[in-house]
C-alpha cells in the first residue's frame, strides 16, 4: 500500500509542475495541489505503520512462524521404536553367541545398553548377559553380542538408549573395501575424516546362506588405539567355516 501510495503522488506532483506551464485553469490547478497534499499525507501516515506482512504482536513476535524448530527433550521410549533390531544366533564346539544388529534411524548418536537373558528348552534360565556400545551415529548401524556360557534355545532381551553426550561419533567418515581369502576376509578401512578415529572395531559376521557360521571381530588401531586421518589399515577377519556372506559393522569415536 505504501509503494502504490507513493507512486499515485509521484504522478500528481509531475500533473501539478506540469500545470504550471500547461495554461490550465487556476481552479484545476487548486484541486491538484489539494489531492497531491492529501495524498502526501496519507504516504506519510503509512510510513510510521509496518507493511501487513511485517506486522508484529505486541509482544515484538513477528506474524510468520519460526523457521527453527526448537529441540524437545530426548524421548528414550520414542527413540526405541525408531531403532530397528536383527537377532541372530551362533554356536560352535566352543562358543556360543547372540548377536543384535542396530540400526539408529532416530536423528540422535546414542549411547545403547543391551541386557539379555537365556534359556533352555524347558523355560530355565540359564544365563544373563550385558552389552552395550557408544557414539552410535544417526543413520548407521552397530553390532552388540553376548556370550553365554551355555547352549540355549530362547533369549529375551532389553535396550536402554540415552543421547551420546560424552563422544563423538566417526562411523560416516570411516570407509573399508574386503578382499575374499581362504578362511577370512581382509578389511581395508580407511579414515577420511579430519581427526583421528579412536578405538575403530571392526565387526565380522559370516553366513552361509542365512544362518551365521563365523564370527570375528579386531581392532583396526594403531599403536596409539587411532586411526590416524587419510590412513588405511589392513585387519584380517577369521572364518573357519564354509561361507558365502557377510556382513561388516564398525563402533569407535573420538
Amino acid at each position: 500500500m505504501k509503494k502504490i501510495l507513493t507512486f499515485i503522488l509521484a504522478g500528481v506532483l509531475a500533473v501539478s509542475l506540469a500545470g504550471c506551464s500547461s495554461g490550465i485553469s487556476q481552479e484545476e490547478y487548486d484541486a491538484i495541489v489539494s489531492e497531491r497534499d492529501a495524498l502526501q499525507e496519507q504516504v506519510q501516515n503509512s510510513s510510521q505503520q509496518p507493511d501487513k506482512a511485517e506486522s508484529t504482536d505486541d509482544d515484538g513476535s513477528s506474524d510468520e512462524p519460526s523457521k527453527e524448530v526448537p529441540e524437545g527433550e530426548f524421548d528414550a521410549e520414542a527413540v526405541l521404536k525408531q531403532l530397528e533390531v536383527t537377532e541372530y544366533h551362533y554356536s560352535s564346539d566352543y562358543w556360543n553367541y547372540a548377536f543384535l544388529i542396530i540400526q539408529n534411524n532416530s536423528p540422535y548418536n546414542l549411547s545403547i545398553s543391551a541386557n539379555a537373558n537365556f534359556y533352555d528348552e524347558d523355560g530355565n534360565l540359564v544365563g544373563a548377559k550385558s552389552s552395550g556400545q557408544d557414539a552410535i551415529e544417526s543413520g548407521y548401524n552397530t553390532l552388540v553380542y553376548f556370550m553365554p556360557d551355555e547352549k540355549y534355545s530362547k533369549m529375551e532381551y532389553e535396550l536402554d538408549v540415552s543421547e551420546e553426550e560424552y563422544y563423538e561419533c566417526v562411523q560416516s567418515d570411516l570407509s573399508y573395501e574386503a578382499s575374499e581369502a581362504e578362511d577370512k576376509i581382509i578389511l581395508s578401512v580407511t579414515n577420511n575424516g579430519e581427526e583421528p578415529a579412536e578405538f575403530v572395531e571392526a565387526y565380522a559376521l559370516f553366513f552361509n546362506g542365512d544362518t551365521p557360521v563365523g564370527f570375528t571381530s579386531n581392532y583396526i588401531t594403531d599403536d596409539d588405539n587411532e586411526l590416524k586421518p587419510g590412513k588405511t589399515i589392513n585387519q584380517e577377519m577369521d572364518c573357519y567355516e564354509d561361507f558365502d556372506s557377510y556382513k561388516v559393522f564398525f563402533s569407535g569415536r573420538r
